[in-house]
This record gives structure tokens, C-alpha cells and sequence, in this order.
């Protein structure tokens, strides 16, 4: 009798485990049609309603904002103001994506004034105005060094870019420690979703001891729902593949140069690649085609970089 409690227990536990990957699966695939493909309103509602309805509410503070934009655009009041207030629950809801022009609707409704009222009171960021204005000066000034990389460049051109990013990420890192001291560190309640990412960005191409750092502190933010689960899983990865040890969530590729010179990407070493998309979704990432994954081999000759 036991035994066949026992059977039946772990006949339920693999079944949900099984319909979870597949909701999660059927999720991301409404996601993408939602993101890259025309649609009408309606359409579009009906499927922010089924991903809504998959997961018990929308993962991606994004997704929420625009299923909020396509319930105005089809006149669901009541949708409206439940998606509203949800977004107000996030601590990084910033106030001024209310001055979008297809917010006006919502301006008209009864419920506005309080809505208002209290996005402010979450929202009130002015002691940090300064923070955000550096973070988002040195994530431009991170993504501006590192344009030339993507074109076709010669061993010392190559080796010239890779100066520059070396000395940018170096002032950075320095700022970034300098404002994390002065400020704390960048949650979503303190500086925003957006601010927030800015910081992430610079510190993945930090030395390896503030990345340890950064992943720890990033570790607390997220179980406070006050970081991006699915940016930690990234962090940790970087982290991971900077000491050569395998990462768990499939987020970090090199370029590889191949016997007849050309460059191909590879995923770094995973650690239990049967289990990753288990972990992905754990993480709030799109499961991967392992089929299709190229795994760097060791034997093989890779580009230097971040």
C-alpha cells in the first residue's frame, strides 16, 4: 500500500514538472507572437489573456505595460484598472510611463486620481535623480566602445578596440563602486527597472571580484522581488564562466575561430545540459533547441573578450 502511495506521489510530482516546462514552453511561444507579429488589438488581447491566465500573472514587467496598452486600446475598464494597480505593485513601476500618449484613456477613469496617488508615492525617486543620470551616462558610454567589434576589424585593430573597452569598463567599475557607496545599491525600488539594468550591464564587465560581489547583492535584491530574476541568472553565468566553471543557465557564448578563420559562437560549458531548460524556467528564461546547441570544446581556439 505504501509502495503504491509512494508510486503515485512521484507520478504526480513528474507530471507537474512535466506541465510546468510545457506551460512555460507554450508562454514563450505567446510572447514571441505577441512581440514580432501584427496583430490586431483583439487578437493580441486574447493572447496576453491566455499568457496571463498560464502563468497567474504576467513575469515580465513589460509584457504587463503593453497587455496594459491593448486592454485602453480595446476598452476593457475593468481589465484596465486591475492591470493598472498591478503595475503599481511593482516596485519597479516608473511614473512616467503614465505621460504615454496612449495612457490618456486611463486619465478618464473614475479610479485615476488614486491610481495616481499612489504611483507617485512609489515612485518617488528625486533624491536618486543624480544616480540614475550616471548609470544611464556609463551604460551608453559601455555600449558606444564595444559598436566597433561588430564590424570587420584586423588582429590590430582588434587589439585597439579592446584597449578602449579595457580603460571604459576600468572608469566605469570605479563609478559605479563610488555611486553604490554613496547611494547603495540599484534596485528596482530605488532607481527604476530601466536604471537598474544600466547598472547590471556595467558590472558583468566588472573584474571578478565586484562581479561576485554584484551577484550576491543581486541574489537578496531578487528574493525581495526587487531585482530581475532572469538578469541574475545571466550575472551568475558571466560569473561562473570568468573562473572556467560550468554555467547553469545557458546565457554566456564565445566566438570560436574555426580551421578555415571564420567566427562561430558557442554556448560555454553548462553544467547538467539535460536539466538546463528546468533551470531557465526556474530563472524566467525561454527554454533552448539543445538539438541545436554547439557546446565550446576546450580543443578549440577562442576570440579574447567580454
Amino acid at each position: 500500500m505504501k509502495k503504491a502511495v509512494l508510486i503515485s506521489l512521484f507520478l504526480v510530482l513528474v507530471t507537474s514538472l512535466w506541465a510546468q516546462s510545457s506551460e512555460w514552453t507554450e508562454y514563450c511561444r505567446l510572447q514571441k507572437m505577441v512581440r514580432y507579429e501584427e496583430l490586431s488589438s483583439d487578437s493580441a488581447y486574447s493572447i496576453y489573456y491566455k499568457m496571463d491566465s498560464i502563468y497567474s500573472g504576467i513575469p515580465s514587467y513589460l509584457d504587463l505595460f503593453s497587455y496594459l496598452k491593448i486592454a485602453i486600446a480595446c476598452n476593457k475598464q475593468e481589465k484596465m484598472k486591475e492591470l493598472a494597480f498591478r503595475l503599481i505593485r511593482w516596485k519597479c513601476f516608473d511614473n512616467r510611463l503614465f505621460d504615454n500618449p496612449k495612457m490618456e484613456p486611463l486619465k478618464q477613469m473614475e479610479f485615476w486620481a488614486e491610481l495616481d496617488s499612489l504611483a507617485k508615492m512609489h515612485c518617488d525617486k528625486r533624491q536618486y535623480t543624480d544616480y540614475m543620470r550616471k548609470l544611464y551616462e556609463m551604460q551608453i558610454s559601455d555600449q558606444q566602445c564595444r559598436k566597433p567589434l561588430h564590424q570587420p576589424l584586423n588582429q590590430e585593430e582588434r587589439d585597439s578596440v579592446w584597449q578602449i573597452i579595457r580603460q571604459t569598463d576600468s572608469l566605469n567599475l570605479e563609478q559605479l563602486k563610488d555611486l553604490i557607496e554613496l547611494y547603495g545599491f540599484p534596485t528596482w525600488e530605488k532607481v527604476g527597472n530601466h536604471y537598474a539594468f544600466c547598472a547590471w550591464l556595467i558590472a558583468q564587465h566588472a573584474e571578478p571580484d565586484f562581479l561576485q560581489y554584484y551577484v550576491e547583492q543581486m541574489k537578496k535584491a531578487v528574493a525581495n522581488d526587487n531585482a530581475s530574476r532572469s538578469e541574475l541568472a545571466y550575472m551568475i553565468d558571466r560569473d561562473l564562466m570568468n573562473r572556467d566553471l560550468p554555467q547553469l543557465y545557458g546565457t554566456q557564448s564565445i566566438g570560436v575561430y574555426l580551421e578555415d578563420n571564420t567566427l562561430e559562437n558557442r554556448l560555454w560549458i553548462v553544467e547538467d545540459l539535460e536539466q538546463l531548460n528546468d533551470r531557465r524556467e526556474n530563472m524566467l528564461l525561454e527554454p533552448l533547441d539543445l538539438s541545436k546547441i554547439k557546446v565550446y570544446d576546450e580543443k578549440e581556439m577562442f576570440r579574447d573578450g567580454n
